[in-house]
């Protein structure tokens, strides 16, 4: 893997794997096709923060694929969580060998390169610059965790079913993007649509659009939940960018441990040279 390459990978396991997440099989709907009651959007999102997850730390070990255009690269990741704290990430090759280390907590973004000895200390500019719109440690928790997003909390929403999944978002979609394409915002203006699983109320899919920003979007794809210390956690994640070039992250957990402490081991050799943006 090349420099180039292992930031964009890292990149997508920090956002990712949300999502964080995460095992490979389809997401389970409902078996039947009977009739699926319509509520609003305040019974759907109470009942969805109810059945989200509450561990306070993660640990998972997965399988994935990075595909930009036609090329596909696999790697192995390890991800850990201590929530609303740090993340840790290490990407390795096929096999076993350790190609990159990430560590994101609240105001600071660390990376290591161990392939051509460089590394980062910085701010989230690292990882906004990436992929040329704003990111922060709260939206990569946010995703790899299978939650929400805050600004929601000034939006007016509405309900509708789309695939016999609850479709919540925006009332005020069109205005928003009417009023993006005639005024520089100096802060960027999020748009987010959440699908919801009628029997659990487990997000299943996730899309937010950047407004204002060519309308960039992310979609994450949630599947296979299972039960893992009382708690339904999806056990695959598939992220889809849409930018200048699409890409793609498919990720598969093979193991995943929740609320056991772990560390955040990182460390930079003298020997490693800072990368220059």
């Amino acid at each position: 893997m090349d420099y180039k390459m292992n930031k964009k990978l890292l990149l997508f396991t920090s956002l990712l794997l949300f999502i964080l997440v995460f095992s490979s099989c389809r997401s389970q709907r409902a078996k039947n096709k009977k009739p699926i009651k319509l509520y609003g959007p305040d019974y759907v999102l109470t009942q969805m923060h109810e059945k989200q997850s509450t561990f306070e730390w993660f640990s998972g070990k997965a399988k994935a694929d990075f595909i930009e255009g036609k090329k596909k690269t696999p790697f192995t990741a390890q991800i850990r969580i201590k929530r609303d704290s740090a993340i840790w990430i290490s990407v390795s090759s096929g096999i076993g060998v350790e190609g990159a280390r990430l560590l994101l907590t609240k105001d600071s973004v660390k990376f290591v390169n161990r392939l051509n000895k460089t590394y980062f200390v910085g701010d989230y500019d690292f990882l906004s610059n990436l992929i040329d719109t704003e990111i922060d440690y709260f939206k990569i928790q946010a995703l790899l965790t299978a939650k929400d997003f805050s600004w929601y909390d000034y939006q007016d929403l509405k309900v509708k079913l789309d695939s016999r999944l609850y479709q919540v978002e925006s009332t005020n979609r069109h205005e928003l993007k009417k009023q993006s394409k005639i005024t520089n915002f100096v802060d960027a203006i999020y748009y987010q649509s959440l699908w919801i699983n009628p029997e659990t109320f487990k997000i299943e899919r996730i899309k937010i659009t950047e407004l204002g920003k060519d309308n960039k979007k992310i979609i994450a794809f949630y599947k296979q939940y299972r039960t893992n210390n009382k708690q339904l956690i999806p056990y695959s994640i598939d992220i889809e960018l849409d930018s200048d070039k699409a890409m793609t992250l498919e990720m598969v957990y093979y193991k995943i441990n929740l609320d056991e402490k772990v560390g955040f081991p990182f460390s930079i050799s003298s020997k490693y040279s800072p990368i220059q943006l």
